[in-house]
């Protein structure tokens, strides 16, 4: 099909729509159901260049997408990214590129149909999940898997969002795929640049397999920091971003959020807010993608404290099989404390001089060996304890005859 000279509006698709048996070609979504808004309109979700609808065709919730503009070579883009994914992947929903489908104004034009998310963009999510933010270092680490996977399928995504980035429960599932890119599609540039919030400041028509490094970066460190501190959600989120604005790239480090970050209580984030304001300065084609940054760190759950890199405190090796230190050695307390030197280490000072050794008898032929003392401090102990008890008992008997003898004489005397 060749392009249209021009492309309809949302209010025209808006009106077509609505008269599913006659806009559509495919029986399936003849017989569809549009789903209305409170207005009685058809529910729609409008982007940079196109809006989508939300349909129950054949029995499934499915997203219609119509464009408004013309993206370059749009039939091939999904052609091509179809036989590239030979199993698509769980954070991708599944799509079907449909020539001449929707009729508006007389004109047949192309449309995506995709299977629908039912879930909430990444922002509304976040704001929701602030409260309980372990979920938000949980979205961080599987963000983290996401564009690892996206990376060895040598694919990127291109508009890196909030509105693309959708939160299904606690999976993600990224949408809009006119701008992706596979090695097929190397030569085939469709002219996007990205949301603004998300992209490097230089990036302007940039099409190339790192095209997600810097809001790739973007999204991860937003969230890890939003992990340690949720308090920046209420300074530095405002509508179409995360923490971040583009004029925050264009001054790097300049900016309030780049103080905050550079405060923050976890070391990881720290590093990191260095990483990408160096990115916002190098050139875009430089950038080295997530996966090479966090090459090496650990999950957000298994981030070393703050304390343990400030003091440099050593870890045990997981491998290591636990051992018991003999209580004496001073090469185990070197081994295990910190600028412990060894023998120089004082041995631990006793509570009480311990009394010199008293010489003992040889033992008796046929007694068994072993030392007797403990035996007769315990009966010598358990004897003092007796008289004690014997002599609390005759003080309190004599207390009582001598109260019963005052008490007699007291009553005579009153008589």
């Amino acid at each position: 099909m060749t392009q249209p000279a021009t492309w309809p509006q949302a209010r025209e698709y808006q009106d077509a729509i609505q008269a599913p048996t006659l806009c559509f070609t495919d029986p399936r979504l003849k017989a569809a159901r549009i789903h209305l808004n409170q207005m009685g309109m058809p529910q729609a979700a409008t982007g940079k260049s196109a809006i989508v609808f939300k349909a129950t065709a054949g029995g499934k919730d499915v997203a219609i997408r119509c464009f408004t503009r013309a993206a370059s070579d749009q039939r091939m883009r999904y052609l091509a990214l179809q036989r590239h994914l030979d199993s698509r992947p769980a954070y991708m929903v599944g799509f079907g590129y449909r020539d001449d489908e929707i009729l508006v104004a007389k004109t047949r034009y192309p449309l995506v149909e995709m299977d629908w998310v039912d879930g909430e963009p990444l922002d509304k999510w976040v704001g929701q999940h602030l409260q309980r933010n372990g979920d938000v270092g949980v979205q961080a680490a599987a963000w983290r898997d996401i564009v690892g996977d996206m990376r060895k399928r040598k694919m990127a995504h291109g508009d890196i969002a909030n509105d693309n980035c959708m939160v299904s429960g606690s999976q993600l599932k990224l949408v809009d795929y006119d701008g992706c890119y596979i090695p097929d599609l190397r030569h085939k540039n469709p002219g996007e640049s990205g949301a603004q919030h998300f992209q490097h400041p230089k990036r302007g028509g940039y099409y190339a397999d790192n095209m997600d490094a810097f809001p790739s970066l973007v999204v991860y460190l937003s969230l890890a920091a939003l992990h340690a501190d949720p308090s920046l959600w209420e300074h530095f989120h405002k509508d179409k971003n995360l923490i971040f604005h583009a004029d925050d790239y264009k001054k790097p480090e300049q900016t309030p959020i780049w103080g905050k970050l550079a405060q923050s209580p976890d070391t990881h984030v720290r590093s990191l807010a260095v990483t990408l304001a160096r990115m916002c300065r190098e050139p875009v084609n430089s950038l080295r993608s997530l996966p090479d940054v966090l090459a090496g760190e650990p999950p957000l759950w298994e981030q070393i404290a703050l304390q343990d890199r400030a003091t440099g405190t050593r870890k045990a090796s997981p491998q290591a099989p636990p051992q018991t230190p003999p209580a004496s050695s001073t090469d185990w307390i070197r081994d295990h404390v910190p600028n412990a030197a060894g023998p120089q280490v004082p041995a631990p000072t006793p509570l009480r001089p311990t009394p010199p050794p008293q010489p003992r008898p040889a033992p008796s032929r046929g007694t068994p060996p072993g030392p007797t003392a403990p035996r007769k401090t315990a009966r010598r102990s358990a004897a003092r304890t007796a008289r004690a008890v014997v002599k609390a008992v005759f003080i309190t008997i004599i207390t009582i005859i001598v109260l019963i003898v005052v008490l007699a004489i007291i009553g005579s005397m009153v008589h």
